[in-house]
C-alpha cells in the first residue's frame, strides 16, 4: 500500500526531518538514508520499521540541519575565581564601582561549549522516526480500507453468480437425465434397454454434473476471506492463499458443468477473482 509521513524534531541541537514513503510490494523492501555521522544507526531504523510494517517497498529519508547555535555551559569555578580577583584588585587599588555581570561576560574561560558529539542521538531520533512512520501507516490504513470495501463488493458479486450456478446446475441434472434416455432410445430398441444399466449411467452422470461440494467450499472460502478482511491485522499472505483456493473451486465448477450459461457465469467469476488477486498483492 502507498503512504507518506513526515515529522520534524530536534536531536542534539540539530533540526531533523524524517520522511517515510511506501509503495506496493509483495515483500518488505527497505531503503534507509541517514546523515553520514549517523550511519551506525541504520540497523536501529530498520528494526523500528520492521516492527511496524511487514509488507511493501519502504523508503526512509533522514535529514539533519546542524544548528548555528552552540550549546554553552558555565564554568562556575573559573567565573568565581575571576570575580574574586576583580574584587581583590578593587580593594587593593581602591577602585570605585562594583564588579558586574558585564565584566564577567567578557571573560571567555567562564563559559565553555558543550560537546554533544558523544551524546547518543537515537532516543530523540527514534521518536521522530516513529512519528513519521505512524503518519505513513495512517495513510496506508485508509487505502487498505478502500481496497477491502472494493474486494468485499466483488466477492458479493461472486456469491450472486454462485447462487445462479447452483440453480442452473440443479435444473440441469433432470434435463441431462432425459437427454440420456432419449439418446439411448434412438440407438437401442425400447425392449432392449437395460434399465438397471441405464439407471447406473444416470447416477454416474448426476455425480459428474453435481457441483454442490465445490459450491459449498467456495462459499466457505469467501466467508473466511471476508471475515479476515474485516478483522484487520496482517492478513495479506493468508488472503492470497484463500484466493488461490477460490480460483481452484471455480475452475472445477466450470470443467464439471459443461454448460454455456454456467460457463458464462464462471468466466465472470474468474475475472472478478483476477481483479481481487491484483489488489490483494497490495494488502499487508
Amino acid at each position: 500500500m502507498t503512504g507518506f509521513g513526515k515529522a520534524q524534531g530536534s536531536v542534539n541541537a540539530a533540526v531533523v526531518t524524517v520522511e517515510s514513503r511506501s509503495v506496493n510490494g509483495r515483500y518488505l523492501e527497505l531503503s534507509i538514508k541517514l546523515p553520514r555521522d549517523w550511519s551506525h544507526l541504520e540497523s536501529n531504523v530498520r528494526d523500528l520499521v520492521r516492527s511496524k510494517i511487514s509488507r511493501g517497498s519502504v523508503n526512509v529519508y533522514i535529514r539533519k540541519e546542524d544548528s548555528a547555535q552552540t550549546n554553552v555551559g558555565i564554568n562556575l569555578e573559573a567565573a568565581r575565581t575571576y570575580v574574586n580577583i576583580l574584587r581583590s584588585l578593587q580593594n587593593e587599588l581602591s577602585l570605585s564601582g562594583t564588579v558586574s555581570i558585564d565584566h564577567l561576560a567578557s571573560y571567555e574561560p567562564a563559559f565553555q561549549a558543550t560537546d554533544t558529539s558523544e551524546v547518543d542521538p537515537w532516543p530523540e531520533l527514534q521518536a521522530i522516526v516513529l512519528s513519521s512512520i505512524d503518519q505513513m501507516e495512517t495513510m496506508r490504513a485508509r487505502e487498505g480500507a478502500d481496497l477491502s470495501a472494493d474486494m468485499i463488493q466483488r466477492l458479493n458479486g461472486i456469491l450472486a453468480g454462485l447462487t445462479e450456478v447452483e440453480a442452473l446446475s440443479a435444473a440441469r441434472i433432470p434435463q441431462e437425465r432425459e437427454r440420456l434416455r432419449e439418446r439411448v432410445r434412438q440407438l437401442v430398441d425400447e425392449d432392449a434397454i437395460d434399465e438397471q444399466r441405464l439407471q447406473l449411467e444416470i447416477v454416474l452422470l448426476a455425480e459428474k454434473l453435481d457441483v454442490n461440494e465445490e459450491c459449498v467450499r467456495l462459499r466457505t472460502h469467501i466467508k473466511h476471506y471476508t471475515d479476515d478482511l474485516r478483522g484487520g491485522g496482517t492478513v495479506g499472505r493468508k488472503l492470497n492463499f484463500l484466493l488461490q483456493e477460490m480460483n481452484r473451486e471455480v475452475n472445477t465448477i466450470g470443467s464439471k458443468t459443461n454448460d454455456a450459461a454456467i460457463a458464462r457465469i464462471v468466466v465472470g467469476m474468474k475475472e472478478e477473482l483476477e481483479r481481487i488477486r491484483e489488489q490483494v498483492q497490495n494488502l499487508e
